[in-house]
Formats: C-alpha cells, structure tokens, sequence
C-alpha cells in the first residue's frame, strides 16, 4: 500500500507561486495604518482641523502617556488616584469623542475610512493624531488598538 503521492513539479522551475497582492493578512498592522492614514489624510480636512485644535503641550502629554503604554497605565491601581498619564488618556479619549461629534457634519468627512469595525470618523481623527505625533518626532504613535483600549477602559 501506498501512502504517498510523488508530487509533480510546479511550473516555473519548482518556484511556490507569488501571493497576490490583495490577500488579507499580508500586511503588517503598522502597514495597514499607515496606508489608512495617508488616504485620511489625503481625502480629508482633518489636520488642518487638528492643528487648530490640539495644543503642542496637550499632544505631547498624550504621546508620553501612550508611550509608557495605554493598557499599562489604565490598569494600574494606582489610576484611581489620577497620575498625569491616566489624566492625559482621559483627556485624549474625551476629545476624540468630542471631535467626532463636531466633524459629523464637516463635508470633507464624508470621505474617511474607517478601519477594523470602527468608526470612520474615529478612525480619521486617530490618522491625523498620528500624523501630527509623526511630524513632531513623538513617541507613543496613536492607533486604533490603542483607541479601542481607551474605550473599554474609560467609556
């Protein structure tokens, strides 16, 4: 009895052939919020809005309070007795939730993109924080994992 086929070869030279390109999971997840990002930023208004909302000192507190890590700082004991992080991350989730109410009705919305089941303007709000921490060399880069974290933990 035989329990094994002899496979015949592939053509091409033996070679596996190439995925295609537009395969889901191909893509890290930073590569995917990136390319969210740009069509964001590229279709919409959204940081010209940011930077005449956001405050310098105001993103870089956030950016130092998702660096030191959302998860970590929200389920700390401690976060009951409000250290700056878990303030700055109260403030963040706040304003994103204050912010998308405003742009509901901004005609250049109607273009963004949302990711991973949320909210489109959501989304876009996080792509122009992003961008913003990008351009100032920050560290803690705002995302959508990071924004669903924000939403459990304090909505």
């Amino acid at each position: 009895m035989m329990f094994f086929r002899r496979r015949k070869p592939l053509r091409g030279g033996g070679k596996k052939p190439e995925p295609r390109g537009g395969e889901v999971g191909l893509k890290s997840y930073d590569e995917r919020m990136d390319e969210i990002t740009q069509w964001n930023i590229e279709h919409t208004d959204i940081l010209g809005i940011l930077r005449r909302e956001i405050k310098e000192e105001r993103l870089i507190s956030w950016s130092n309070a998702l660096h030191i890590g959302a998860r970590k700082v929200l389920k700390k004991p401690e976060h009951v007795r409000r250290t700056p992080d878990y303030d700055a991350l109260r403030d963040l989730d706040q304003f994103i939730a204050n912010q998308r109410i405003k742009l509901l009705g901004n005609p250049s919305m109607r273009d963004a993109r949302g990711i991973e089941k949320v909210d489109p303007l959501s989304v876009c709000i996080v792509c122009g924080i992003r961008t913003l921490q990008r351009e100032k060399g920050l560290p803690g880069a705002m995302n959508i994992l990071k924004l669903k974290l924000l939403e459990r933990y304090l909505g």
